[in-house]
């Protein structure tokens, strides 16, 4: 639905980088991944950084960009060897426990 919503509204380059980060969270969403979708997962998750340069050549991000929930996925090939698929796992599972502990004693 993405894709061919932005397709020609924005730079194609964003949308070959769009499409690769959405190939990386497909991949790692499956409930069963083998080392064949593992070695897929890394060449989307490549593709994916070769891609989001554009960012940082259209001046938008000049210093690059990596943010923290982009840098874990470097992580989940050897994450999903070593603990299997993570059938789902979503941040906002914990933000209500995050909300109520941290963020309501510190208002």
């Amino acid at each position: 639905v993405y894709l061919p919503a932005i397709s020609g509204l924005v730079p194609p380059e964003i949308v070959r980088m769009l499409a690769s980060f959405l190939e990386v969270c497909y991949l790692a969403r499956r409930s069963f991944l083998t080392d064949s979708t593992l070695a897929q997962l890394e060449a989307a998750h490549e593709r994916f950084k070769q891609h989001r340069i554009v960012f940082k050549d259209s001046g938008v991000r000049p210093s690059g960009f990596s943010l923290p929930r982009q840098h874990s996925l470097e992580h989940y090939p050897q994450h999903i060897r070593n603990f299997g698929a993570p059938n789902g796992l979503c941040s906002s599972m914990t933000e209500a426990k995050h909300i109520k502990v941290v963020k309501e004693p510190w208002r």
